[in-house]
């Protein structure tokens, strides 16, 4: 996931490419630590509940899913795609709609919280499938909002293509 994510970065976004390309937050490193440690701890104390190959092979399977939906929308998208949400528009700056984004808003961000509660399904991590289903969702909750207030002041049809575009994400309007 990372090494493709710094790849397309390095190709469509040069101009904001940095250790940041890379998206390892600090948060996000937590939640991975949190992780691994529910991981580690079920895996000693309650190994019959990491047992089996079903619940692993659903979560590779939104693992593959979530990179491809992202990488797709990023492919799509090409210098459009930003990690950084822009406040101001740029002179080649456009809406896409086409491809992957006539059938959802935010692939990017669908992708990314698809794979993200995947990594924790392959793992059989029941409380982190939840910690991230929600502490993600409340992130792209409050991402999209802000994304959105701009793309609504750049782009007059924005309104209209998001009234029949949904974003893919739970809840997420």
């Amino acid at each position: 996931f990372h090494a493709s994510e710094f790849l397309l970065a390095f190709l469509f976004m040069r101009d904001e490419l940095s250790w940041s390309s890379w998206l390892f937050s600090k948060e996000y490193m937590y939640a991975m630590c949190f992780g691994v440690a529910e991981y580690t701890l079920e895996s000693n104390f309650t190994p019959w509940m990491k047992q089996g190959i079903t619940i692993p092979t659903i979560g590779l399977v939104l693992v593959i899913i979530g990179e491809g939906i992202r990488k797709t929308g990023m492919l799509t998208a090409r210098g459009n795609f930003t990690h950084m949400i822009r406040s101001l528009k740029q002179p080649d700056h456009k809406l896409v709609t086409w491809g992957i984004y006539s059938l959802v808003r935010h692939p990017g961000y669908l992708g990314w919280y698809v794979w993200a509660v995947g990594t924790q399904v392959l793992l059989a991590n029941p409380l982190s499938v939840i910690t991230f289903a929600y502490v993600a969702w409340r992130f792209f909750r409050n991402r999209i909002a802000f994304e959105e207030y701009h793309l609504r002041r750049f782009f007059p049809e924005y309104e209209s293509y998001a009234t029949v575009t949904p974003t893919g994400i739970p809840f997420i309007r």
